[in-house]
């Protein structure tokens, strides 16, 4: 399945840039994220609870940081996590890119391309993508609610 979702980070596209892939800093933005360690270069470990329509899923895997280019403003990652209860499984490709809207605002873009195994295939799309659309609105929030302590 593939989403596009978009969301405005109200600083600059560099301070975009260094905050979006400082995982670990930005982990408490992401809603249901509750661990997310280094292990090893551009590779994180985390666990992560989340509800999908009837499905209550707990995730444990890995992300890893496989490109970046700041002067482009993209990065790739990629997602792989399972839940053991479900037998479920999520493999991600994930593109993000910083586009500068405006001095004190950017655009961040997150292009998803996931498969979804076990129980979590039987989700439908159209509650998938609900779920997708109302996480990154939550994400933005928190992001920005970041930013403003941050100065």
């Amino acid at each position: 399945m593939r989403l596009e979702n978009r969301c405005i980070i109200p600083a600059d596209r560099g301070t975009a840039w260094n905050l979006i892939l400082d995982l670990p800093r930005v982990a408490p933005c992401i809603p249901g994220l509750q661990a997310l360690t280094p292990d090893g270069e551009n590779r994180f470990v985390g666990t992560m609870q989340a509800q999908a329509g009837p499905l209550r899923v707990n995730l444990s895997g890995t992300i890893q940081i496989l490109a970046q280019d700041a002067a482009q403003g993209t990065a790739q990652l990629r997602l792989e996590a399972a839940d053991q209860r479900l037998g479920g499984s999520v493999h991600t490709n994930l593109t993000l890119q910083l586009t500068a809207t405006a001095a004190n605002q950017t655009e961040l873009t997150i292009t998803t391309d996931t498969n979804f195994g076990g129980r979590l295939a039987t989700l439908g799309q159209p509650i998938i993508r609900r779920k997708a659309a109302a996480t990154m609105d939550e994400f933005a929030r928190n992001l920005a609610a970041l930013l403003s302590e941050s100065g």
